[in-house]
């Protein structure tokens, strides 16, 4: 097999400089590739994998490493290695060696995988773990399991309030700045559409939607807010205005949908920050359309 296909095969593992993530680069000795393109007929030992490493500037794993990586899914790790890429139960069972440039990609994306997770970067996690022996490796892992059994103990909190799913995107932060904070106030968006739509109005008196107010009509002092305001009413943006009556019903119609979902949003907060010392697992994640709010 050419170095540039094995080159390809692992390009997710190459990522330069002078860490395992510089083992496999175009810079790396012929050797070790010559050695690779072998491997399907002549599975490679750990001994030989050490050779490699060393042909690289890598320094060598122990047995216990070599096992634990390539020989086997550990039953105590914090997930089930079996689930991740390339995986086949064959090569636990037919030898003691690597058999395959598909089972050496399986145990690198474990080892950058814990990398990722428990160390920030790969580089730190290979030279941490690659001299453990078996005891240390269970021991260093079991410590970032979660216990289950003791968070299903815990009991129910109280519960959240649900807001409609085609509704999530109204409790975004564009949203909230669109709408502002009572429903007895005019917004800017409010002023700002409605002076569109006079405007719309007074040169022809047609009928016309949302968006095309938003793209066209829309007075200069708000056009840096332009995609702020089309982000905060997707849910009626093709809507047809057709009089200031239209106007008023369909843009108010949204306005309640907003401080509904703003209330229940603003109860649902209250009720994570009380529960904070039962939290595991917080999810931070950045939305640029109505889509992604919907899940």
């Amino acid at each position: 097999m050419p170095k540039d296909t094995i080159l390809a095969q692992f390009r997710l593992f190459s990522l330069g400089g002078d860490g395992i993530g510089g083992w496999l680069t175009e810079e790396t000795n012929a050797k070790v590739f010559n050695r690779l393109d072998r491997i399907q007929d002549s599975p490679l030992t750990k001994a030989q994998f050490n050779q490699l490493l060393g042909f690289g500037h890598q320094a060598p794993v122990s047995d216990d490493f070599f096992h634990y990586y390539w020989r086997e899914c550990p039953p105590m790790h914090p997930y089930p290695v079996e689930k991740l890429p390339c995986f086949e139960k064959q090569w636990l069972e037919d030898s003691k060696d690597i058999v395959s440039l598909s089972h050496l990609r399986w145990g690198l994306y474990r080892l950058f995988t814990d990398g990722l997770l428990y160390f920030g970067n790969v580089r730190t996690a290979f030279r941490t773990l690659r001299t453990l022996d078996r005891n240390q490796l269970d021991v260093f892992f079991q410590r970032r399991r979660f216990d289950t059994d003791a968070m299903k103990q815990r009991g129910d909190v109280f519960p959240l309030q649900m807001i409609p799913q085609d509704d999530r995107y109204l409790v975004s932060e564009m949203a909230c700045k669109s709408f502002g904070d009572s429903h007895e106030l005019d917004s800017e968006m409010r002023q700002a559409l409605k002076e569109a739509y006079e405007k719309h109005r007074n040169a022809s008196g047609s009928a016309v939607t949302f968006r095309q107010l938003l793209s066209g009509d829309l007075p200069d002092r708000f056009s840096d807010r332009r995609s702020e305001f089309q982000f905060s009413m997707d849910g009626i943006i093709e809507e047809s205005i057709s009089s200031e009556k239209d106007f008023d019903d369909k843009f108010g119609g949204e306005a309640d949908k907003f401080f509904r979902a703003r209330r229940a949003a603003l109860n649902n907060t209250e009720h994570y920050l009380s529960m904070v010392n039962e939290l595991d697992v917080y999810v931070a994640t950045s939305t640029r359309s109505s889509q992604e709010l919907m899940g």
